[in-house]
């Protein structure tokens, strides 16, 4: 696949799907490397658009039926798993619990995991190319369209869900271990966990893998404004 290949036009049922959702325009288009094997995925596609992504996916160990749906950038949530050095596996999770899993290697949700995140179920996608590409630019997405909102819900005195980890104005909590904002040191990930760490290094909150917390850069970016605020 080379770089003029991810600018196929959407499918007439991609673009219906993105104008339901109030996407607005399109920019690129993934897919899949060929397959004589696997000719099911050949069908597979990820829409970017300027408002949200649409993905039609081959289910992995299905039949030939096709998963279809539309995600936009201020309610999507995004988990990132890396199955190898430099690629990761992303999980798109809808407002109804559902998450796909799509990109290189297997994403696996324990029980504790999936009621954390309101998981409800699971759909096994297709193994989209370049996933460095695609991924960062709805990470990015996500975290542009929903900081704003979400700072602004805390100062009103809401609290935030990210999954493993709850936010208000006072500070984070885990599941077992809360911390104020002004105990907070500093905040670091070490081979693939966050930490949350207060004086002489000692741990505050619960230490968690980056990989199950939903919308990581957006928690990230959350956690360090208020951490500078004391």
């Amino acid at each position: 696949m080379e770089e003029k290949d991810t600018y196929e036009h959407p499918t007439p049922e991609a673009a219906a799907l993105a104008a339901q959702r109030g996407l607005g325009e399109w920019r690129r288009t993934f897919r899949r490397k060929p397959s004589w094997v696997a000719k099911k995925h050949n069908e597979s596609r990820l829409y970017l658009y300027d408002g949200g992504v649409v993905v039609r996916t081959a289910r992995i160990s299905r039949g030939d039926d096709l998963f279809e749906a539309a995600y936009d950038w201020g309610t999507l949530r995004v988990l990132r798993y890396f199955s190898t050095r430099g690629d990761a596996r992303y999980t798109l999770l809808d407002t109804g619990g559902v998450a796909l899993n799509i990109g290189p290697g297997t994403r696996v949700f324990l029980k504790e995991d999936k009621q954390a995140l309101g998981i409800t179920s699971v759909v096994e996608g297709t193994m989209f190319v370049w996933p460095r590409s695609w991924g960062e630019y709805i990470e990015e997405c996500v975290v542009r369209v929903q900081l704003p909102g979400v700072l602004g819900r805390i100062e009103r005195g809401e609290t935030v869900d990210f999954g493993p980890y709850k936010v208000d104005r006072r500070g984070v909590a885990g599941r077992k271990h809360a911390a104020a904002w002004s105990e907070i040191v500093d905040i670091s990930a070490y081979d693939g966990t966050l930490m949350f760490n207060k004086k002489l290094r000692k741990m505050t909150v619960d230490s968690v893998p980056l990989q199950n917390i939903a919308n990581a850069n957006l928690f990230l970016s959350v956690c360090q404004r208020f951490k500078a605020q004391g």
